[in-house]
């Protein structure tokens, strides 16, 4: 399995839900930033970028939507890594040592994994966060 079909199965069934609220929550708070850069770009000289190429680019760069959210989850990843190696060694590990591994080893997998999956939630769902971004940003406009 791909990873994009592992993060296709997790959409279907209902596991990325959280996203789809992360991000309108997002993109409503961030709604004039967005503006901003795509006229930024214009101002630069550059052909004018759609309103998804624009908020794709805004959470590639951002690199997180919900930084709570993934804080915690990240952390539950790394108490499953000291399950894991609890059971593999027969005792409690160093919970320090273990943390440290974990951000060494799979921290940036983890970012980018998140980032693939909330891309993925945000193509599958592109009409409604453009609606939303169009009202968002004439209100604010």
């Amino acid at each position: 399995m791909t990873e994009i079909d592992e993060i296709r199965s997790k959409y279907e069934s209902g596991q990325l839900d959280h996203i789809k609220a992360d991000l309108e929550r997002f993109i409503v708070a961030h709604a004039a930033e967005i503006e901003r850069y795509k006229q930024e770009q214009s101002e630069r000289g550059l052909a004018p970028i759609a309103d998804d190429t624009a908020i794709k680019f805004f959470i590639i760069q951002n690199r997180s939507i919900n930084p709570e959210r993934e804080i915690l989850e990240q952390i539950a990843e790394i108490e499953r890594e000291k399950w894991i190696q609890g059971v593999r060694t027969g005792h409690s590990p160093d919970a320090d040592a273990v943390c440290k591994e974990w951000a060494n080893k799979y921290s940036a997998g983890w970012r980018a994994h998140r980032v693939t999956s909330i891309v993925y939630v945000f193509e599958r769902e592109k009409e409604r966060y453009l609606r939303i971004l169009s009202s968002h940003s004439r209100t604010a406009g």
